[in-house]
């Protein structure tokens, strides 16, 4: 029973590896199965079997949505290591809707629901989001955000809080030499 236990299980990971598409790692080694997350492990090998027994997902599509370690303006993700939390809100913006200018001190993902937002990164410039866009937003940069759409935009915000960061702290608008808004 054990025997057969172990084939049916390495045949349903193969199937799902052939069916489904793994966010962790998109390398294929060449008969189209994910590669190792560990590069050490050989073919065959237990570190093989472990790496792709950890890729197995319960779902049966999986799309991915962002991968990355630095902000939009390239700052390093690090996070928090006192009193972690995690806060979320749908923010809805009108069409012409802008933010008041504010910066994020705490890492931040968000995901553009519905609409497009156009973000102004002071010093960065102007980057726009549009819909099925995820987004790890800066923390330590002033920014405005503002819907440039003909619709309502919504945007998925989620904030990793903790080491006392704020998810939005207000700020002057750029050129303003002025004290932030506390």
């Amino acid at each position: 029973m054990a025997k057969f236990l172990k084939t049916f299980c390495a045949a349903a990971v193969v199937s799902l590896v052939a069916t489904s598409t793994f966010a962790a790692d998109k390398s294929l080694t060449p008969d189209n199965k994910p590669a190792p997350a560990s590069p050490h492990a050989k073919p065959g090998s237990q570190a093989a079997e472990d790496a792709l027994k950890a890729a197995v997902t319960p779902y049966e599509t999986v799309e991915e949505v962002f991968s990355g370690s630095e902000t939009v303006a390239g700052e390093k993700l690090a996070f928090p290591k006192d009193s972690a939390s995690v806060q979320s809100f749908v923010v809805t913006l009108s069409p012409g809707e802008k933010t008041a200018w504010h910066q994020h001190h705490a890492p931040h993902f968000a995901y553009v629901l519905e609409g497009e937002v156009t973000v102004t990164y002071d010093g960065i410039g102007k980057k726009i989001f549009r819909e099925g866009d995820g987004i790890l937003q800066a923390m330590k940069v002033t920014q405005q955000g503002a819907n440039t759409g003909d619709a309502p935009a919504k945007v998925l915000a989620v904030y990793l809080l903790g080491d006392g960061g704020k998810p939005t702290v207000l700020e002057q608008a750029p050129g303003e030499n002025k004290p932030a808004i506390q």
